[in-house]
């Protein structure tokens, strides 16, 4: 079933996985996902689990199981997607912080201005 999945999200033209991860998602899952991206990247680049669940306004546990499965080599396919440009790094982070903030609807905790360092 799973697999069924893949192959109809897979893009067939540029739109056409946002369309559908849009129509299928609610608003609660968009942040799940983009909140688990970013503490990727973060963990990437070296950020205290600590830290990074503070930014993102997580319990340090689901830090720590996100970082475990990091350490495991369970998201091989997002680590090279994502390389170690810092350029995309700021582009996703961007993205993610405005799915976090629903386009204004929740305040911006000090904006892109969280991730400097990076």
């Amino acid at each position: 079933m799973f697999h069924q999945l893949t192959n109809v999200i897979a893009p067939k033209q540029s739109t056409h996985a946002h369309d559908i991860l849009s129509e299928l998602l609610g608003k609660e899952e968009k942040i799940m996902i983009a909140k688990r991206l970013a503490i990727i990247i973060l963990l990437s680049e070296e950020f205290s689990q600590y830290k990074i669940a503070h930014i993102l306004k997580l319990s340090e546990s689901t830090v720590s199981a996100i970082s475990q499965k990091l350490s495991n080599d369970k998201f091989g396919t997002i680590e090279k997607t994502l390389g170690k440009n810092k350029k995309n790094y700021f582009a996703i982070l961007e993205a993610i912080d405005e799915v976090l903030h629903l386009g204004g609807m929740l305040p911006h905790y000090n904006g892109l201005d969280r991730y400097k360092g990076i």
